[in-house]
């Protein structure tokens, strides 16, 4: 899961730490793993040929970035077998004065939630698939009783509302907070010039807005399951929505003036995360959202927050 690494410098408990960190970064290789890492989770083989490397000097490398926590790999299924596949393990990584958070004092908070788990919904058109098979149930069969089995879930206009625990809040001050999800627009079977105005909004304050490019297909996600149709959408993008006291941003780049303060995280006992489709946009295309087991990322809905004690 992505978290930031924050360093205060005249902190001496930090030298080792900040030592591999600056290690890590100090390679032209290794900062293009990241950049190639940043676009999608790559396999060691993926690195390998990307930038004309052997197994084992990608390996090197990727050690030097796992002690740094700056990436994390794991092993998951591939059509040969298991694979170890990189993942970036970072979203800024931050050098303080005295003063400042260290990687000691901050607290991270982690929670995910699956594509079928919602608590709220109003569509025009819905459907989804679990495991083995799928549903177009549409709007008056949000909440049939499978909906929760769901790993990639399709809607036409309307919203999807996620809730998140919020004590980390209630105990403490947060930092920032990250949404991160696998989504793309939808159609039908697939079109990769579809394009689609997303919205996302924390209880009930919007903070970022999301072009989505297309609904996605033609090639195959790297974890739909084998017997989803060749012919309908296979995978999304990745997307992080991030908010802190300086504003929002979508994968780092700043989108809104929204802080957090205005998300008023601490009130009520929960932290509501939706996803929306609006008829007066300019591209009206509704929305894939992809959870573990389907698409090209193997995680459900991701929710962070970096935080310290009051």
């Amino acid at each position: 899961m992505a978290k930031e690494i924050n360093f205060s410098l005249l902190n001496p408990d930090n030298n080792e730490n900040i030592e591999r960190v600056c290690k890590a970064l100090s390679s032209p290789v290794r900062l293009n793993f990241i950049r190639q890492i940043h676009e999608k989770p790559m396999t060691i083989a993926e690195l390998a040929k990307a930038n004309g490397l052997t197994n084992s000097t990608v390996i090197f490398h990727l050690n030097i970035l796992s002690e740094a926590n700056i990436i994390s790999v794991r092993y998951l299924p591939s059509k040969k077998g298991m694979a170890q596949v990189a993942f970036l393990s970072f979203n800024n990584i931050v050098f303080t004065r005295e003063g400042g958070l260290t990687y000691s004092e901050s607290k991270i908070f982690e929670q995910s939630a699956s594509v079928g788990s919602y608590v709220d919904a109003d569509v025009e058109g819905l459907g989804y698939a679990t495991e083995d098979d799928f549903y177009d149930s549409g709007n008056a069969l949000a909440f049939d009783e499978k909906h929760v089995f769901a790993r990639q879930l399709w809607a036409v206009g309307g919203h999807v509302t996620y809730a998140f625990e919020n004590s980390f809040a209630k105990n403490g001050v947060p930092d920032k907070i990250t949404f991160s999800l696998e989504i793309c627009s939808e159609t039908t079977c697939y079109r990769n010039d579809w394009k689609s105005d997303i919205f996302f909004v924390v209880n009930g304050v919007e903070v970022a807005h999301y072009l989505s490019p297309g609904d996605f297909g033609g090639s195959r996600g790297r974890f739909t399951p084998e017997w989803w149709p060749q012919n309908m959408t296979q995978y999304g993008n990745l997307v992080e929505i991030t908010v802190d006291e300086t504003g929002s941003y979508l994968n780092n780049q700043p989108v809104s003036k929204v802080k957090l303060s205005d998300l008023r995280l601490d009130e009520g006992n929960r932290i509501a995360f939706t996803v929306e489709c609006r008829k007066k946009s300019t591209y009206y295309g509704g929305f894939n959202l992809f959870g573990k087991g389907s698409g090209n990322f193997d995680q459900d809905i991701l929710f962070f927050a970096i935080y310290h004690e009051k």
